[in-house]
């Protein structure tokens, strides 16, 4: 902005110096070189310090735009300084806070992470001492009860089912189903041995067959042992139920076709605790449908008892009703009966009294 003001102001004083030189060759030179020449200085001295004037009003003009831009620049600056520390500031609490629940979950974790170490340590000791119990054939046998018995307790009203039911001779099933004529009988076996046996033989082999087949005729024999205790109708179903307490082993025995024909045929169902829950569910609903039907009986007989008496009762108020209604016509009859004989004792009353009038003399 200086150097264009200080341009137009030197074009300015140029321009007045060839004005003035131009008039005064034009005024047919009359004056003296003196005289022109002083006028010349007048006029620049004239056009200087009005240059040297603009100058500095321009220079001052400068200076004061300059100080406003700085103070708007400075406060803008300071403005955005401020704003800058204030988001900064945010962010880094943000991050702190971020931080913080990061680290605090990372310790939940790691608490968690030591706790559930210490969970499987305890359960691979459980699974070992259930392994250990596993082997023997009464503590599979023990397995399998207290198996069957939760899976009752949850599913099967308490009235609908015993524990060591006895049939007959001293043959005692695990569990019985309560029907109203009839029982179904449930037994568990588990006949793991010789499938653990092939389980455990890595390689294919004749001998590795064999142990299937052995844990075959295990299941066979079991089936065998179920139907002749536990399959004696009418006191029991024509079947009954062979509890197998694990899935894997249900499994092996139900894929095996001929294996499941020969069970079915000797009226021996498998079941696995997920087939027995949804069997024992099923029997619920049946349970609370006969339940309903035999308070519907009860209503029903009830209300037979009601129509009788209800009946019973009409006959009698019918009866009442004639005996009333025979004691009011007694009553209008003995009514009128009575008002005869009131109107006869009148009548015999004023015939009497007028035979006494005649009696008396006139005086």
């Amino acid at each position: 902005m200086d150097t264009t003001i200080i341009f137009a102001a030197v074009v300015a004083v140029v321009g007045a110096v060839f004005y003035f030189i131009g008039r005064s060759s034009s005024e047919k030179r009359g004056g003296s070189d003196a005289d022109l020449q002083k006028t010349l200085n007048d006029r620049l001295m004239e056009q200087t310090q009005r240059l040297v004037e603009t100058i500095g009003r321009a220079r001052e003009e400068s200076k004061s735009a300059i100080g406003d831009g700085l103070g708007d620049a400075q406060k803008k600056l300071s403005e955005s300084l401020s704003a800058g520390r204030t988001e900064v500031s945010e962010r880094l609490e943000r991050t702190q806070k971020m931080l913080s629940e990061r680290l605090e979950s990372l310790a939940r974790e790691t608490s968690e992470i030591k706790s559930a170490s210490v969970r499987l340590l305890e359960i691979g000791g459980d699974i070992r001492n259930l392994s250990q119990i596993l082997e023997g054939p009464k503590g599979r046998g023990g397995f399998g009860e207290f198996q069957l018995e939760l899976l009752l307790k949850q599913a099967v009203p308490a009235d609908r089912y015993v524990l060591q039911y006895e049939v007959e001779n001293g043959k005692v099933a695990d569990a019985a189903i309560l029907f109203k004529d009839s029982v179904l009988c449930i037994d568990s076996k588990f006949p793991l041995a010789n499938l653990q046996k092939y389980y455990d033989t890595k390689e294919p082999s004749v001998e590795k067959e064999k142990l299937l087949s052995l844990f075959y005729s295990d299941v066979k024999n079991r089936g065998k042992e179920i139907s002749n205790k536990y399959v004696a109708p009418p006191k029991t179903l024509g079947f009954a139920v062979m509890f197998i307490p694990a899935e894997s082993v249900f499994l092996e025995i139900i894929s095996n076709v001929d294996l499941h024909k020969s069970l079915m045929d000797m009226r021996v169902v498998p079941a696995s605790p997920n087939f027995l829950y949804v069997y024992f569910q099923a029997l619920a609903i049946g349970f609370a449908g006969m339940a309903v039907e035999a308070r519907a009986k009860e209503m029903l007989d009830a209300f037979s008892d009601l129509k009788v008496n209800f009946e019973k009762f009409q006959d009698g108020f019918a009866t009442l009703g004639r005996h009333i209604g025979d004691a009011a016509n007694t009553y209008v009859k003995s009514e009128k009966q009575a008002a005869k004989i009131s109107q006869t004792l009148d009548n015999l009353r004023l015939g009497q009294s007028d035979a006494d009038n005649k009696d008396v003399p006139a005086s």
